[in-house]
């Protein structure tokens, strides 16, 4: 294929340009360079929009023989390793290269400028960073990883230099594998903005401070706890766990004390205030005895190992909440469900994932669990209801941009006169998506609770324990998660019972989110911000029993650049096909899988994506089969939320996918075919393992009567498929 040559091509005019762009960034670096041997630079690279594509990537101009890239910032920018040598190679491609692929790539680039303390600080002042480093507060920086050990060990040897000279105190934070992030303990102001036009660091910012999730309103007394309400683990039952990150467990709580497994703590003694954790603890056992047996929780329990992090009065910096997840969860192994019903203060950024975010998906990783994340709340009830008043201010907080994470928002079960929104509808003071870069978040909600503008609550609260045996009531995204917690812990009790494997979080999250998709009414741009992808049904075995519906569960390792995933021809339910021979019912689908991910890549982070397809593929004319996909990702009108390059370089390369489409005409297909794709990010190198990605496949008759699922199973075993039940109408399906 030809190379695409934008505008007037590599133009003399267009070569000079850009080769003296080149060289202004080799002067704002050259001192540096000189000064500290084997460092390197980093300039952006901004790319035509029209350029955007994985095709279009300047490879011949920018590589490891000249400047290589490194990273990105937003969609279109791309950050380079610079040094002199790479510079000065860079300039003679730029001026005298004439080859196709040269020429297209000179035409593809808008502008080349230096890293600079724009990028650096992020939104914040060298001022106000100042005021918080007076008040105690800890400067978090980040330093580039240039992809080769030299380069870096050169860069922090400089930063050490750079610190002893400026009366700076450093050291370096475990954020899982990284060895990038550093804490400022100590630093003069003019020092401050030294930092921020240190060649080597990537961000300056402020240490950022977690609370617990609730909205700043009172836990409100309602009554005693009793029996009723908090019923007692049953002799001889198994339960699930979850873990809980929070302000702890009252220990005097003794209607919770039973269901508590373990506890840990990195509070002081005396430092406590249980409220909040405690809720939280009582929603995970007990969520529907305590609010009055109302069929909308679910009839989920799971006993608790209880992690306080939390002091009275005061918030926890993100490392020190870091450290307490990273030697936690290793000695808990049997605990596949982690709550984390806290949030920054602040929305997350566009393009770049936190974090805090990121460690929690290399957690998840490496330990094989899930975490249960509230997507957080806004605090100024100027901005509620959250939507109407915009997602700038009012997206969800870190860490609920986790990728591997489950992030929840909340919806109201009550309302009253005076409340802000109705029920059903989202929570006023719930935090929206999207997720950095598009991404879907939240992905589901459940119940926290309604507010009136005056920031009353009262019975249209969410009830749990608190302390002393205490009933309270409270809202917030805090009490949401838990709730979503109980539910993804009992499905995996549920799935490892026969099963010797362990279950694969991946299709724990993807049972849930299906879940709330089938019980959605349809899955819309308006809709998709604040309530992700609906709320999850009650216990599996509930979820999936109508007759006229089928639920495969698809497993499989899709193959990078080799033959993808396919079942063909797929078996179709006789009663879904109407007199003429269309199909007539619904399907629905949802993927989930855990995609190859580059912290230094911020829009490009999720490094694999995997695309899924149900259609008809037909001979055509020529007597070729030709696939056409014929059920839609949802929201279907994705293009009213973004422009095109931002769904193909966004919202396509999401971990989460659902596609929807009601067929009550019918559709005219002779042959039905499943099928699942793999690509991967421009500089992504071939990976020596398979794309893991979980599908599921949902086939609805638009009867409620239709014997769907026994038909189902009739075809799929005259077809030969393999099937194993996990439920009474879901089953894991394979192909001999």
């Amino acid at each position: 294929m030809e190379p695409t040559v934008f505008g007037d091509g590599a133009s003399p005019k267009c070569r000079n340009v850009l080769a003296n762009e080149a060289a202004l960034v080799l002067n704002e670096f050259k001192a540096s360079l000189d000064k500290w041997p084997g460092v390197a630079g980093v300039a952006k690279v901004t790319l035509k929009k029209e350029a955007l594509a994985k095709s279009h990537r300047p490879v011949a101009l920018f590589n490891a023989r000249s400047c290589p890239i490194i990273g990105t910032l937003d969609f279109g920018e791309l950050l380079v390793s610079v040094s002199e040598h790479g510079i000065n190679e860079l300039q003679r491609r730029i001026l005298k290269s004439n080859s196709k692929k040269r020429v297209a790539n000179i035409s593809a680039v808008s502008k080349i400028e230096p890293y600079s303390d724009r990028e650096r600080l992020e939104g914040i002042t060298t001022q106000e960073l100042n005021n918080l480093r007076r008040k105690g507060n800890t400067i978090k920086l980040r330093l580039f990883d240039h992809k080769e050990d030299g380069k870096n060990r050169s860069i922090k040897q400089a930063l050490q230099d750079f610190a002893q000279a400026n009366g700076i105190e450093i050291s370096y934070l475990r954020y899982g594998k990284s060895t990038e992030v550093v804490a400022i303990r100590k630093a003069e102001d003019d020092s401050v903005e030294k930092l921020a036009n240190f060649i080597g660091v990537r961000s300056v910012q402020p240490m950022p401070q977690f609370v617990p999730g609730d909205i700043g309103t009172q836990m409100s007394p309602v009554c005693d706890a009793d029996i009723g309400q908090c019923p007692a683990p049953e002799e001889g039952t198994d339960y699930p766990t979850v873990g809980i990150f929070d302000s702890g467990v009252c220990p005097n709580n003794t209607f919770l004390g039973p269901w508590i497994e373990a506890r840990e703590s990195y509070v002081p003694p005396g430092q406590e205030n249980y409220k909040h954790g405690t809720m939280v603890a009582g929603l995970i056992a007990n969520s529907r005895p305590l609010n009055h047996y109302d069929d909308q929780f679910p009839d989920t329990h799971a006993k608790l190992v209880d992690v306080n992090i939390f002091p009275d009065g005061a918030p926890v910096s993100e490392e020190d909440i870091v450290s307490a997840i990273e030697a936690t969860v290793p000695k808990y192994p049997h605990v596949k469900v982690w709550n984390l019903s806290l949030g920054a203060s602040n929305p997350v950024g566009k393009f770049d994932f936190s974090d805090f975010g990121r460690f929690l998906d290399e957690m998840h990783d490496r330990h094989n669990c899930l975490f249960i994340v509230a997507a957080g709340n806004q605090n100024n009830p100027d901005l509620w209801p959250t939507l109407q008043k915009g997602e700038n201010l009012n997206r969800i907080s870190s860490p609920a941009d986790s990728i591997r994470s489950l992030t929840v928002g909340s919806i109201t079960h009550k309302d009253s006169p005076r409340t802000l929104v109705k029920s059903g509808e989202a929570s006023p003071f719930s935090r929206i998506g999207p997720g950095p870069c598009f991404i879907p978040k939240p992905e589901v909600t459940h119940l926290g609770g309604n507010i009136t503008a005056t920031g009353t609550f009262a019975q249209t609260g969410v009830l749990s324990c608190g302390p002393d045996n205490k009933i309270l009531e409270s809202i917030g995204t805090s009490f949401a998660a838990p709730i979503v917690s109980s539910q993804a812990a009992a499905l995996f009790h549920m799935l490892s019972r026969n099963q010797e494997d362990p279950v694969p979080t991946e299709r724990v999250k993807a049972l849930l989110i299906h879940s709330a998709l089938l019980g959605s009414q349809r899955v819309t741009t308006e809709t998709i911000h604040n309530y992700g992808f609906g709320k999850p049904g009650d216990v599996l075995d509930s979820l999936y029993c109508d007759p006229n519906c089928m639920t495969l569960v698809f497993e499989t390792d899709v193959k990078h650049g080799g033959f993808e995933f396919e079942r063909f021809p797929f078996p179709i339910a006789d009663c879904l096909q109407s007199a003429d021979g269309k199909f007539r019912g619904e399907i629905l689908m949802t993927l989930v899988y855990s995609p190859l991910v580059d912290k230094d890549f911020a829009s490009e982070y999720c490094r694999t994506n995997v695309d899924a397809g149900m259609g008809s593929y037909d001979l055509d004319d020529t007597g070729k089969r030709e696939f056409a996909s014929q059920v839609p990702v949802a929201p279907k009108d994705l293009r009213k939320l973004y422009e095109h390059v931002q769904i193909a370089n966004g919202f396509k390369w999401s971990p989460v996918k659902a596609y929807h489409r009601i067929f009550p005409r019918g559709i005219e297909v002779d042959t039905w075919r499943l099928k699942m794709k793999v690509t991967r990010r421009a500089e992504e190198e071939m990976p020596d393992a398979p794309q893991r990605a979980t599908l599921l496949v949902s086939l609805r008759g638009l009867d409620p009567e239709l014997p769907v699922y026994n038909e189902m199973i009739q075809k799929i075993t005259q077809a030969g498929w393999i099937t194993n039940d996990i439920d009474q109408n879901i089953r894991i399906a394979g192909r001999t």
